[in-house]
């Protein structure tokens, strides 16, 4: 009786791992996608209503969704709190401690560069900046799509097939 309960605690908690796996793909894929909404917030807001950067991080924090939205309403609290500080700085360290997010280094960095521009040059050199970003952005959205379309279901099973696997070396 303890072994099969042990067997099936095992297979479980492999599963689990497998699972968790699987949703890191999904919450990666649907932070990116929904950042590019936001990128497109931006992009309007400033190009139409030239819309301060603190002020535009507490539009933004209502805008989106969990996690992103915490995000932006940390960056707007630091920005009222600390005004003397530049935004890139503010931007670079949130989103470094922001790990609710699940994204890449690769895809942090491009994100990063979007603090050095917001609030410091003309409107038309933002959205610009904004756009390109939003390009970037679109193409890691569909790689982080493409990992979880393909390697999704591949972690589910292979979590519990290591669960079987280790149940059946042990016995």
């Amino acid at each position: 009786m303890i072994r099969i309960l042990g067997s099936l605690l095992l297979i479980g908690g492999a599963t689990v791992i497998g699972v968790c796996a699987s949703n890191e793909l999904s919450v990666r894929a649907r932070v990116l996608g929904n950042f590019l909404l936001m990128l497109d917030i931006m992009r309007s807001e400033i190009g139409a209503c030239l819309t301060p950067v603190s002020e535009l991080m507490e539009k933004l924090a209502l805008e989106a969704s969990s996690p992103l939205d915490k995000l932006f309403s940390s960056c707007a609290k630091e920005k009222r709190e600390r005004a003397d500080v530049p935004f890139s700085l503010i931007w670079a360290k949130n989103l470094s401690r922001a790990e609710s997010l699940k994204l890449k280094s690769n895809e942090k960095e491009v994100l990063r560069e979007l603090g050095s521009v917001l609030g410091r040059y003309s409107a038309e050199e933002q959205v610009n900046a904004i756009s390109h970003i939003m390009r970037r952005v679109s193409t890691l959205a569909d790689s982080a799509e493409s990992d979880k379309k393909r390697l999704g279901k591949l972690y589910a099973k292979l979590g519990v097939i290591c669960g079987v696997a280790i149940v059946i070396v042990l016995i």
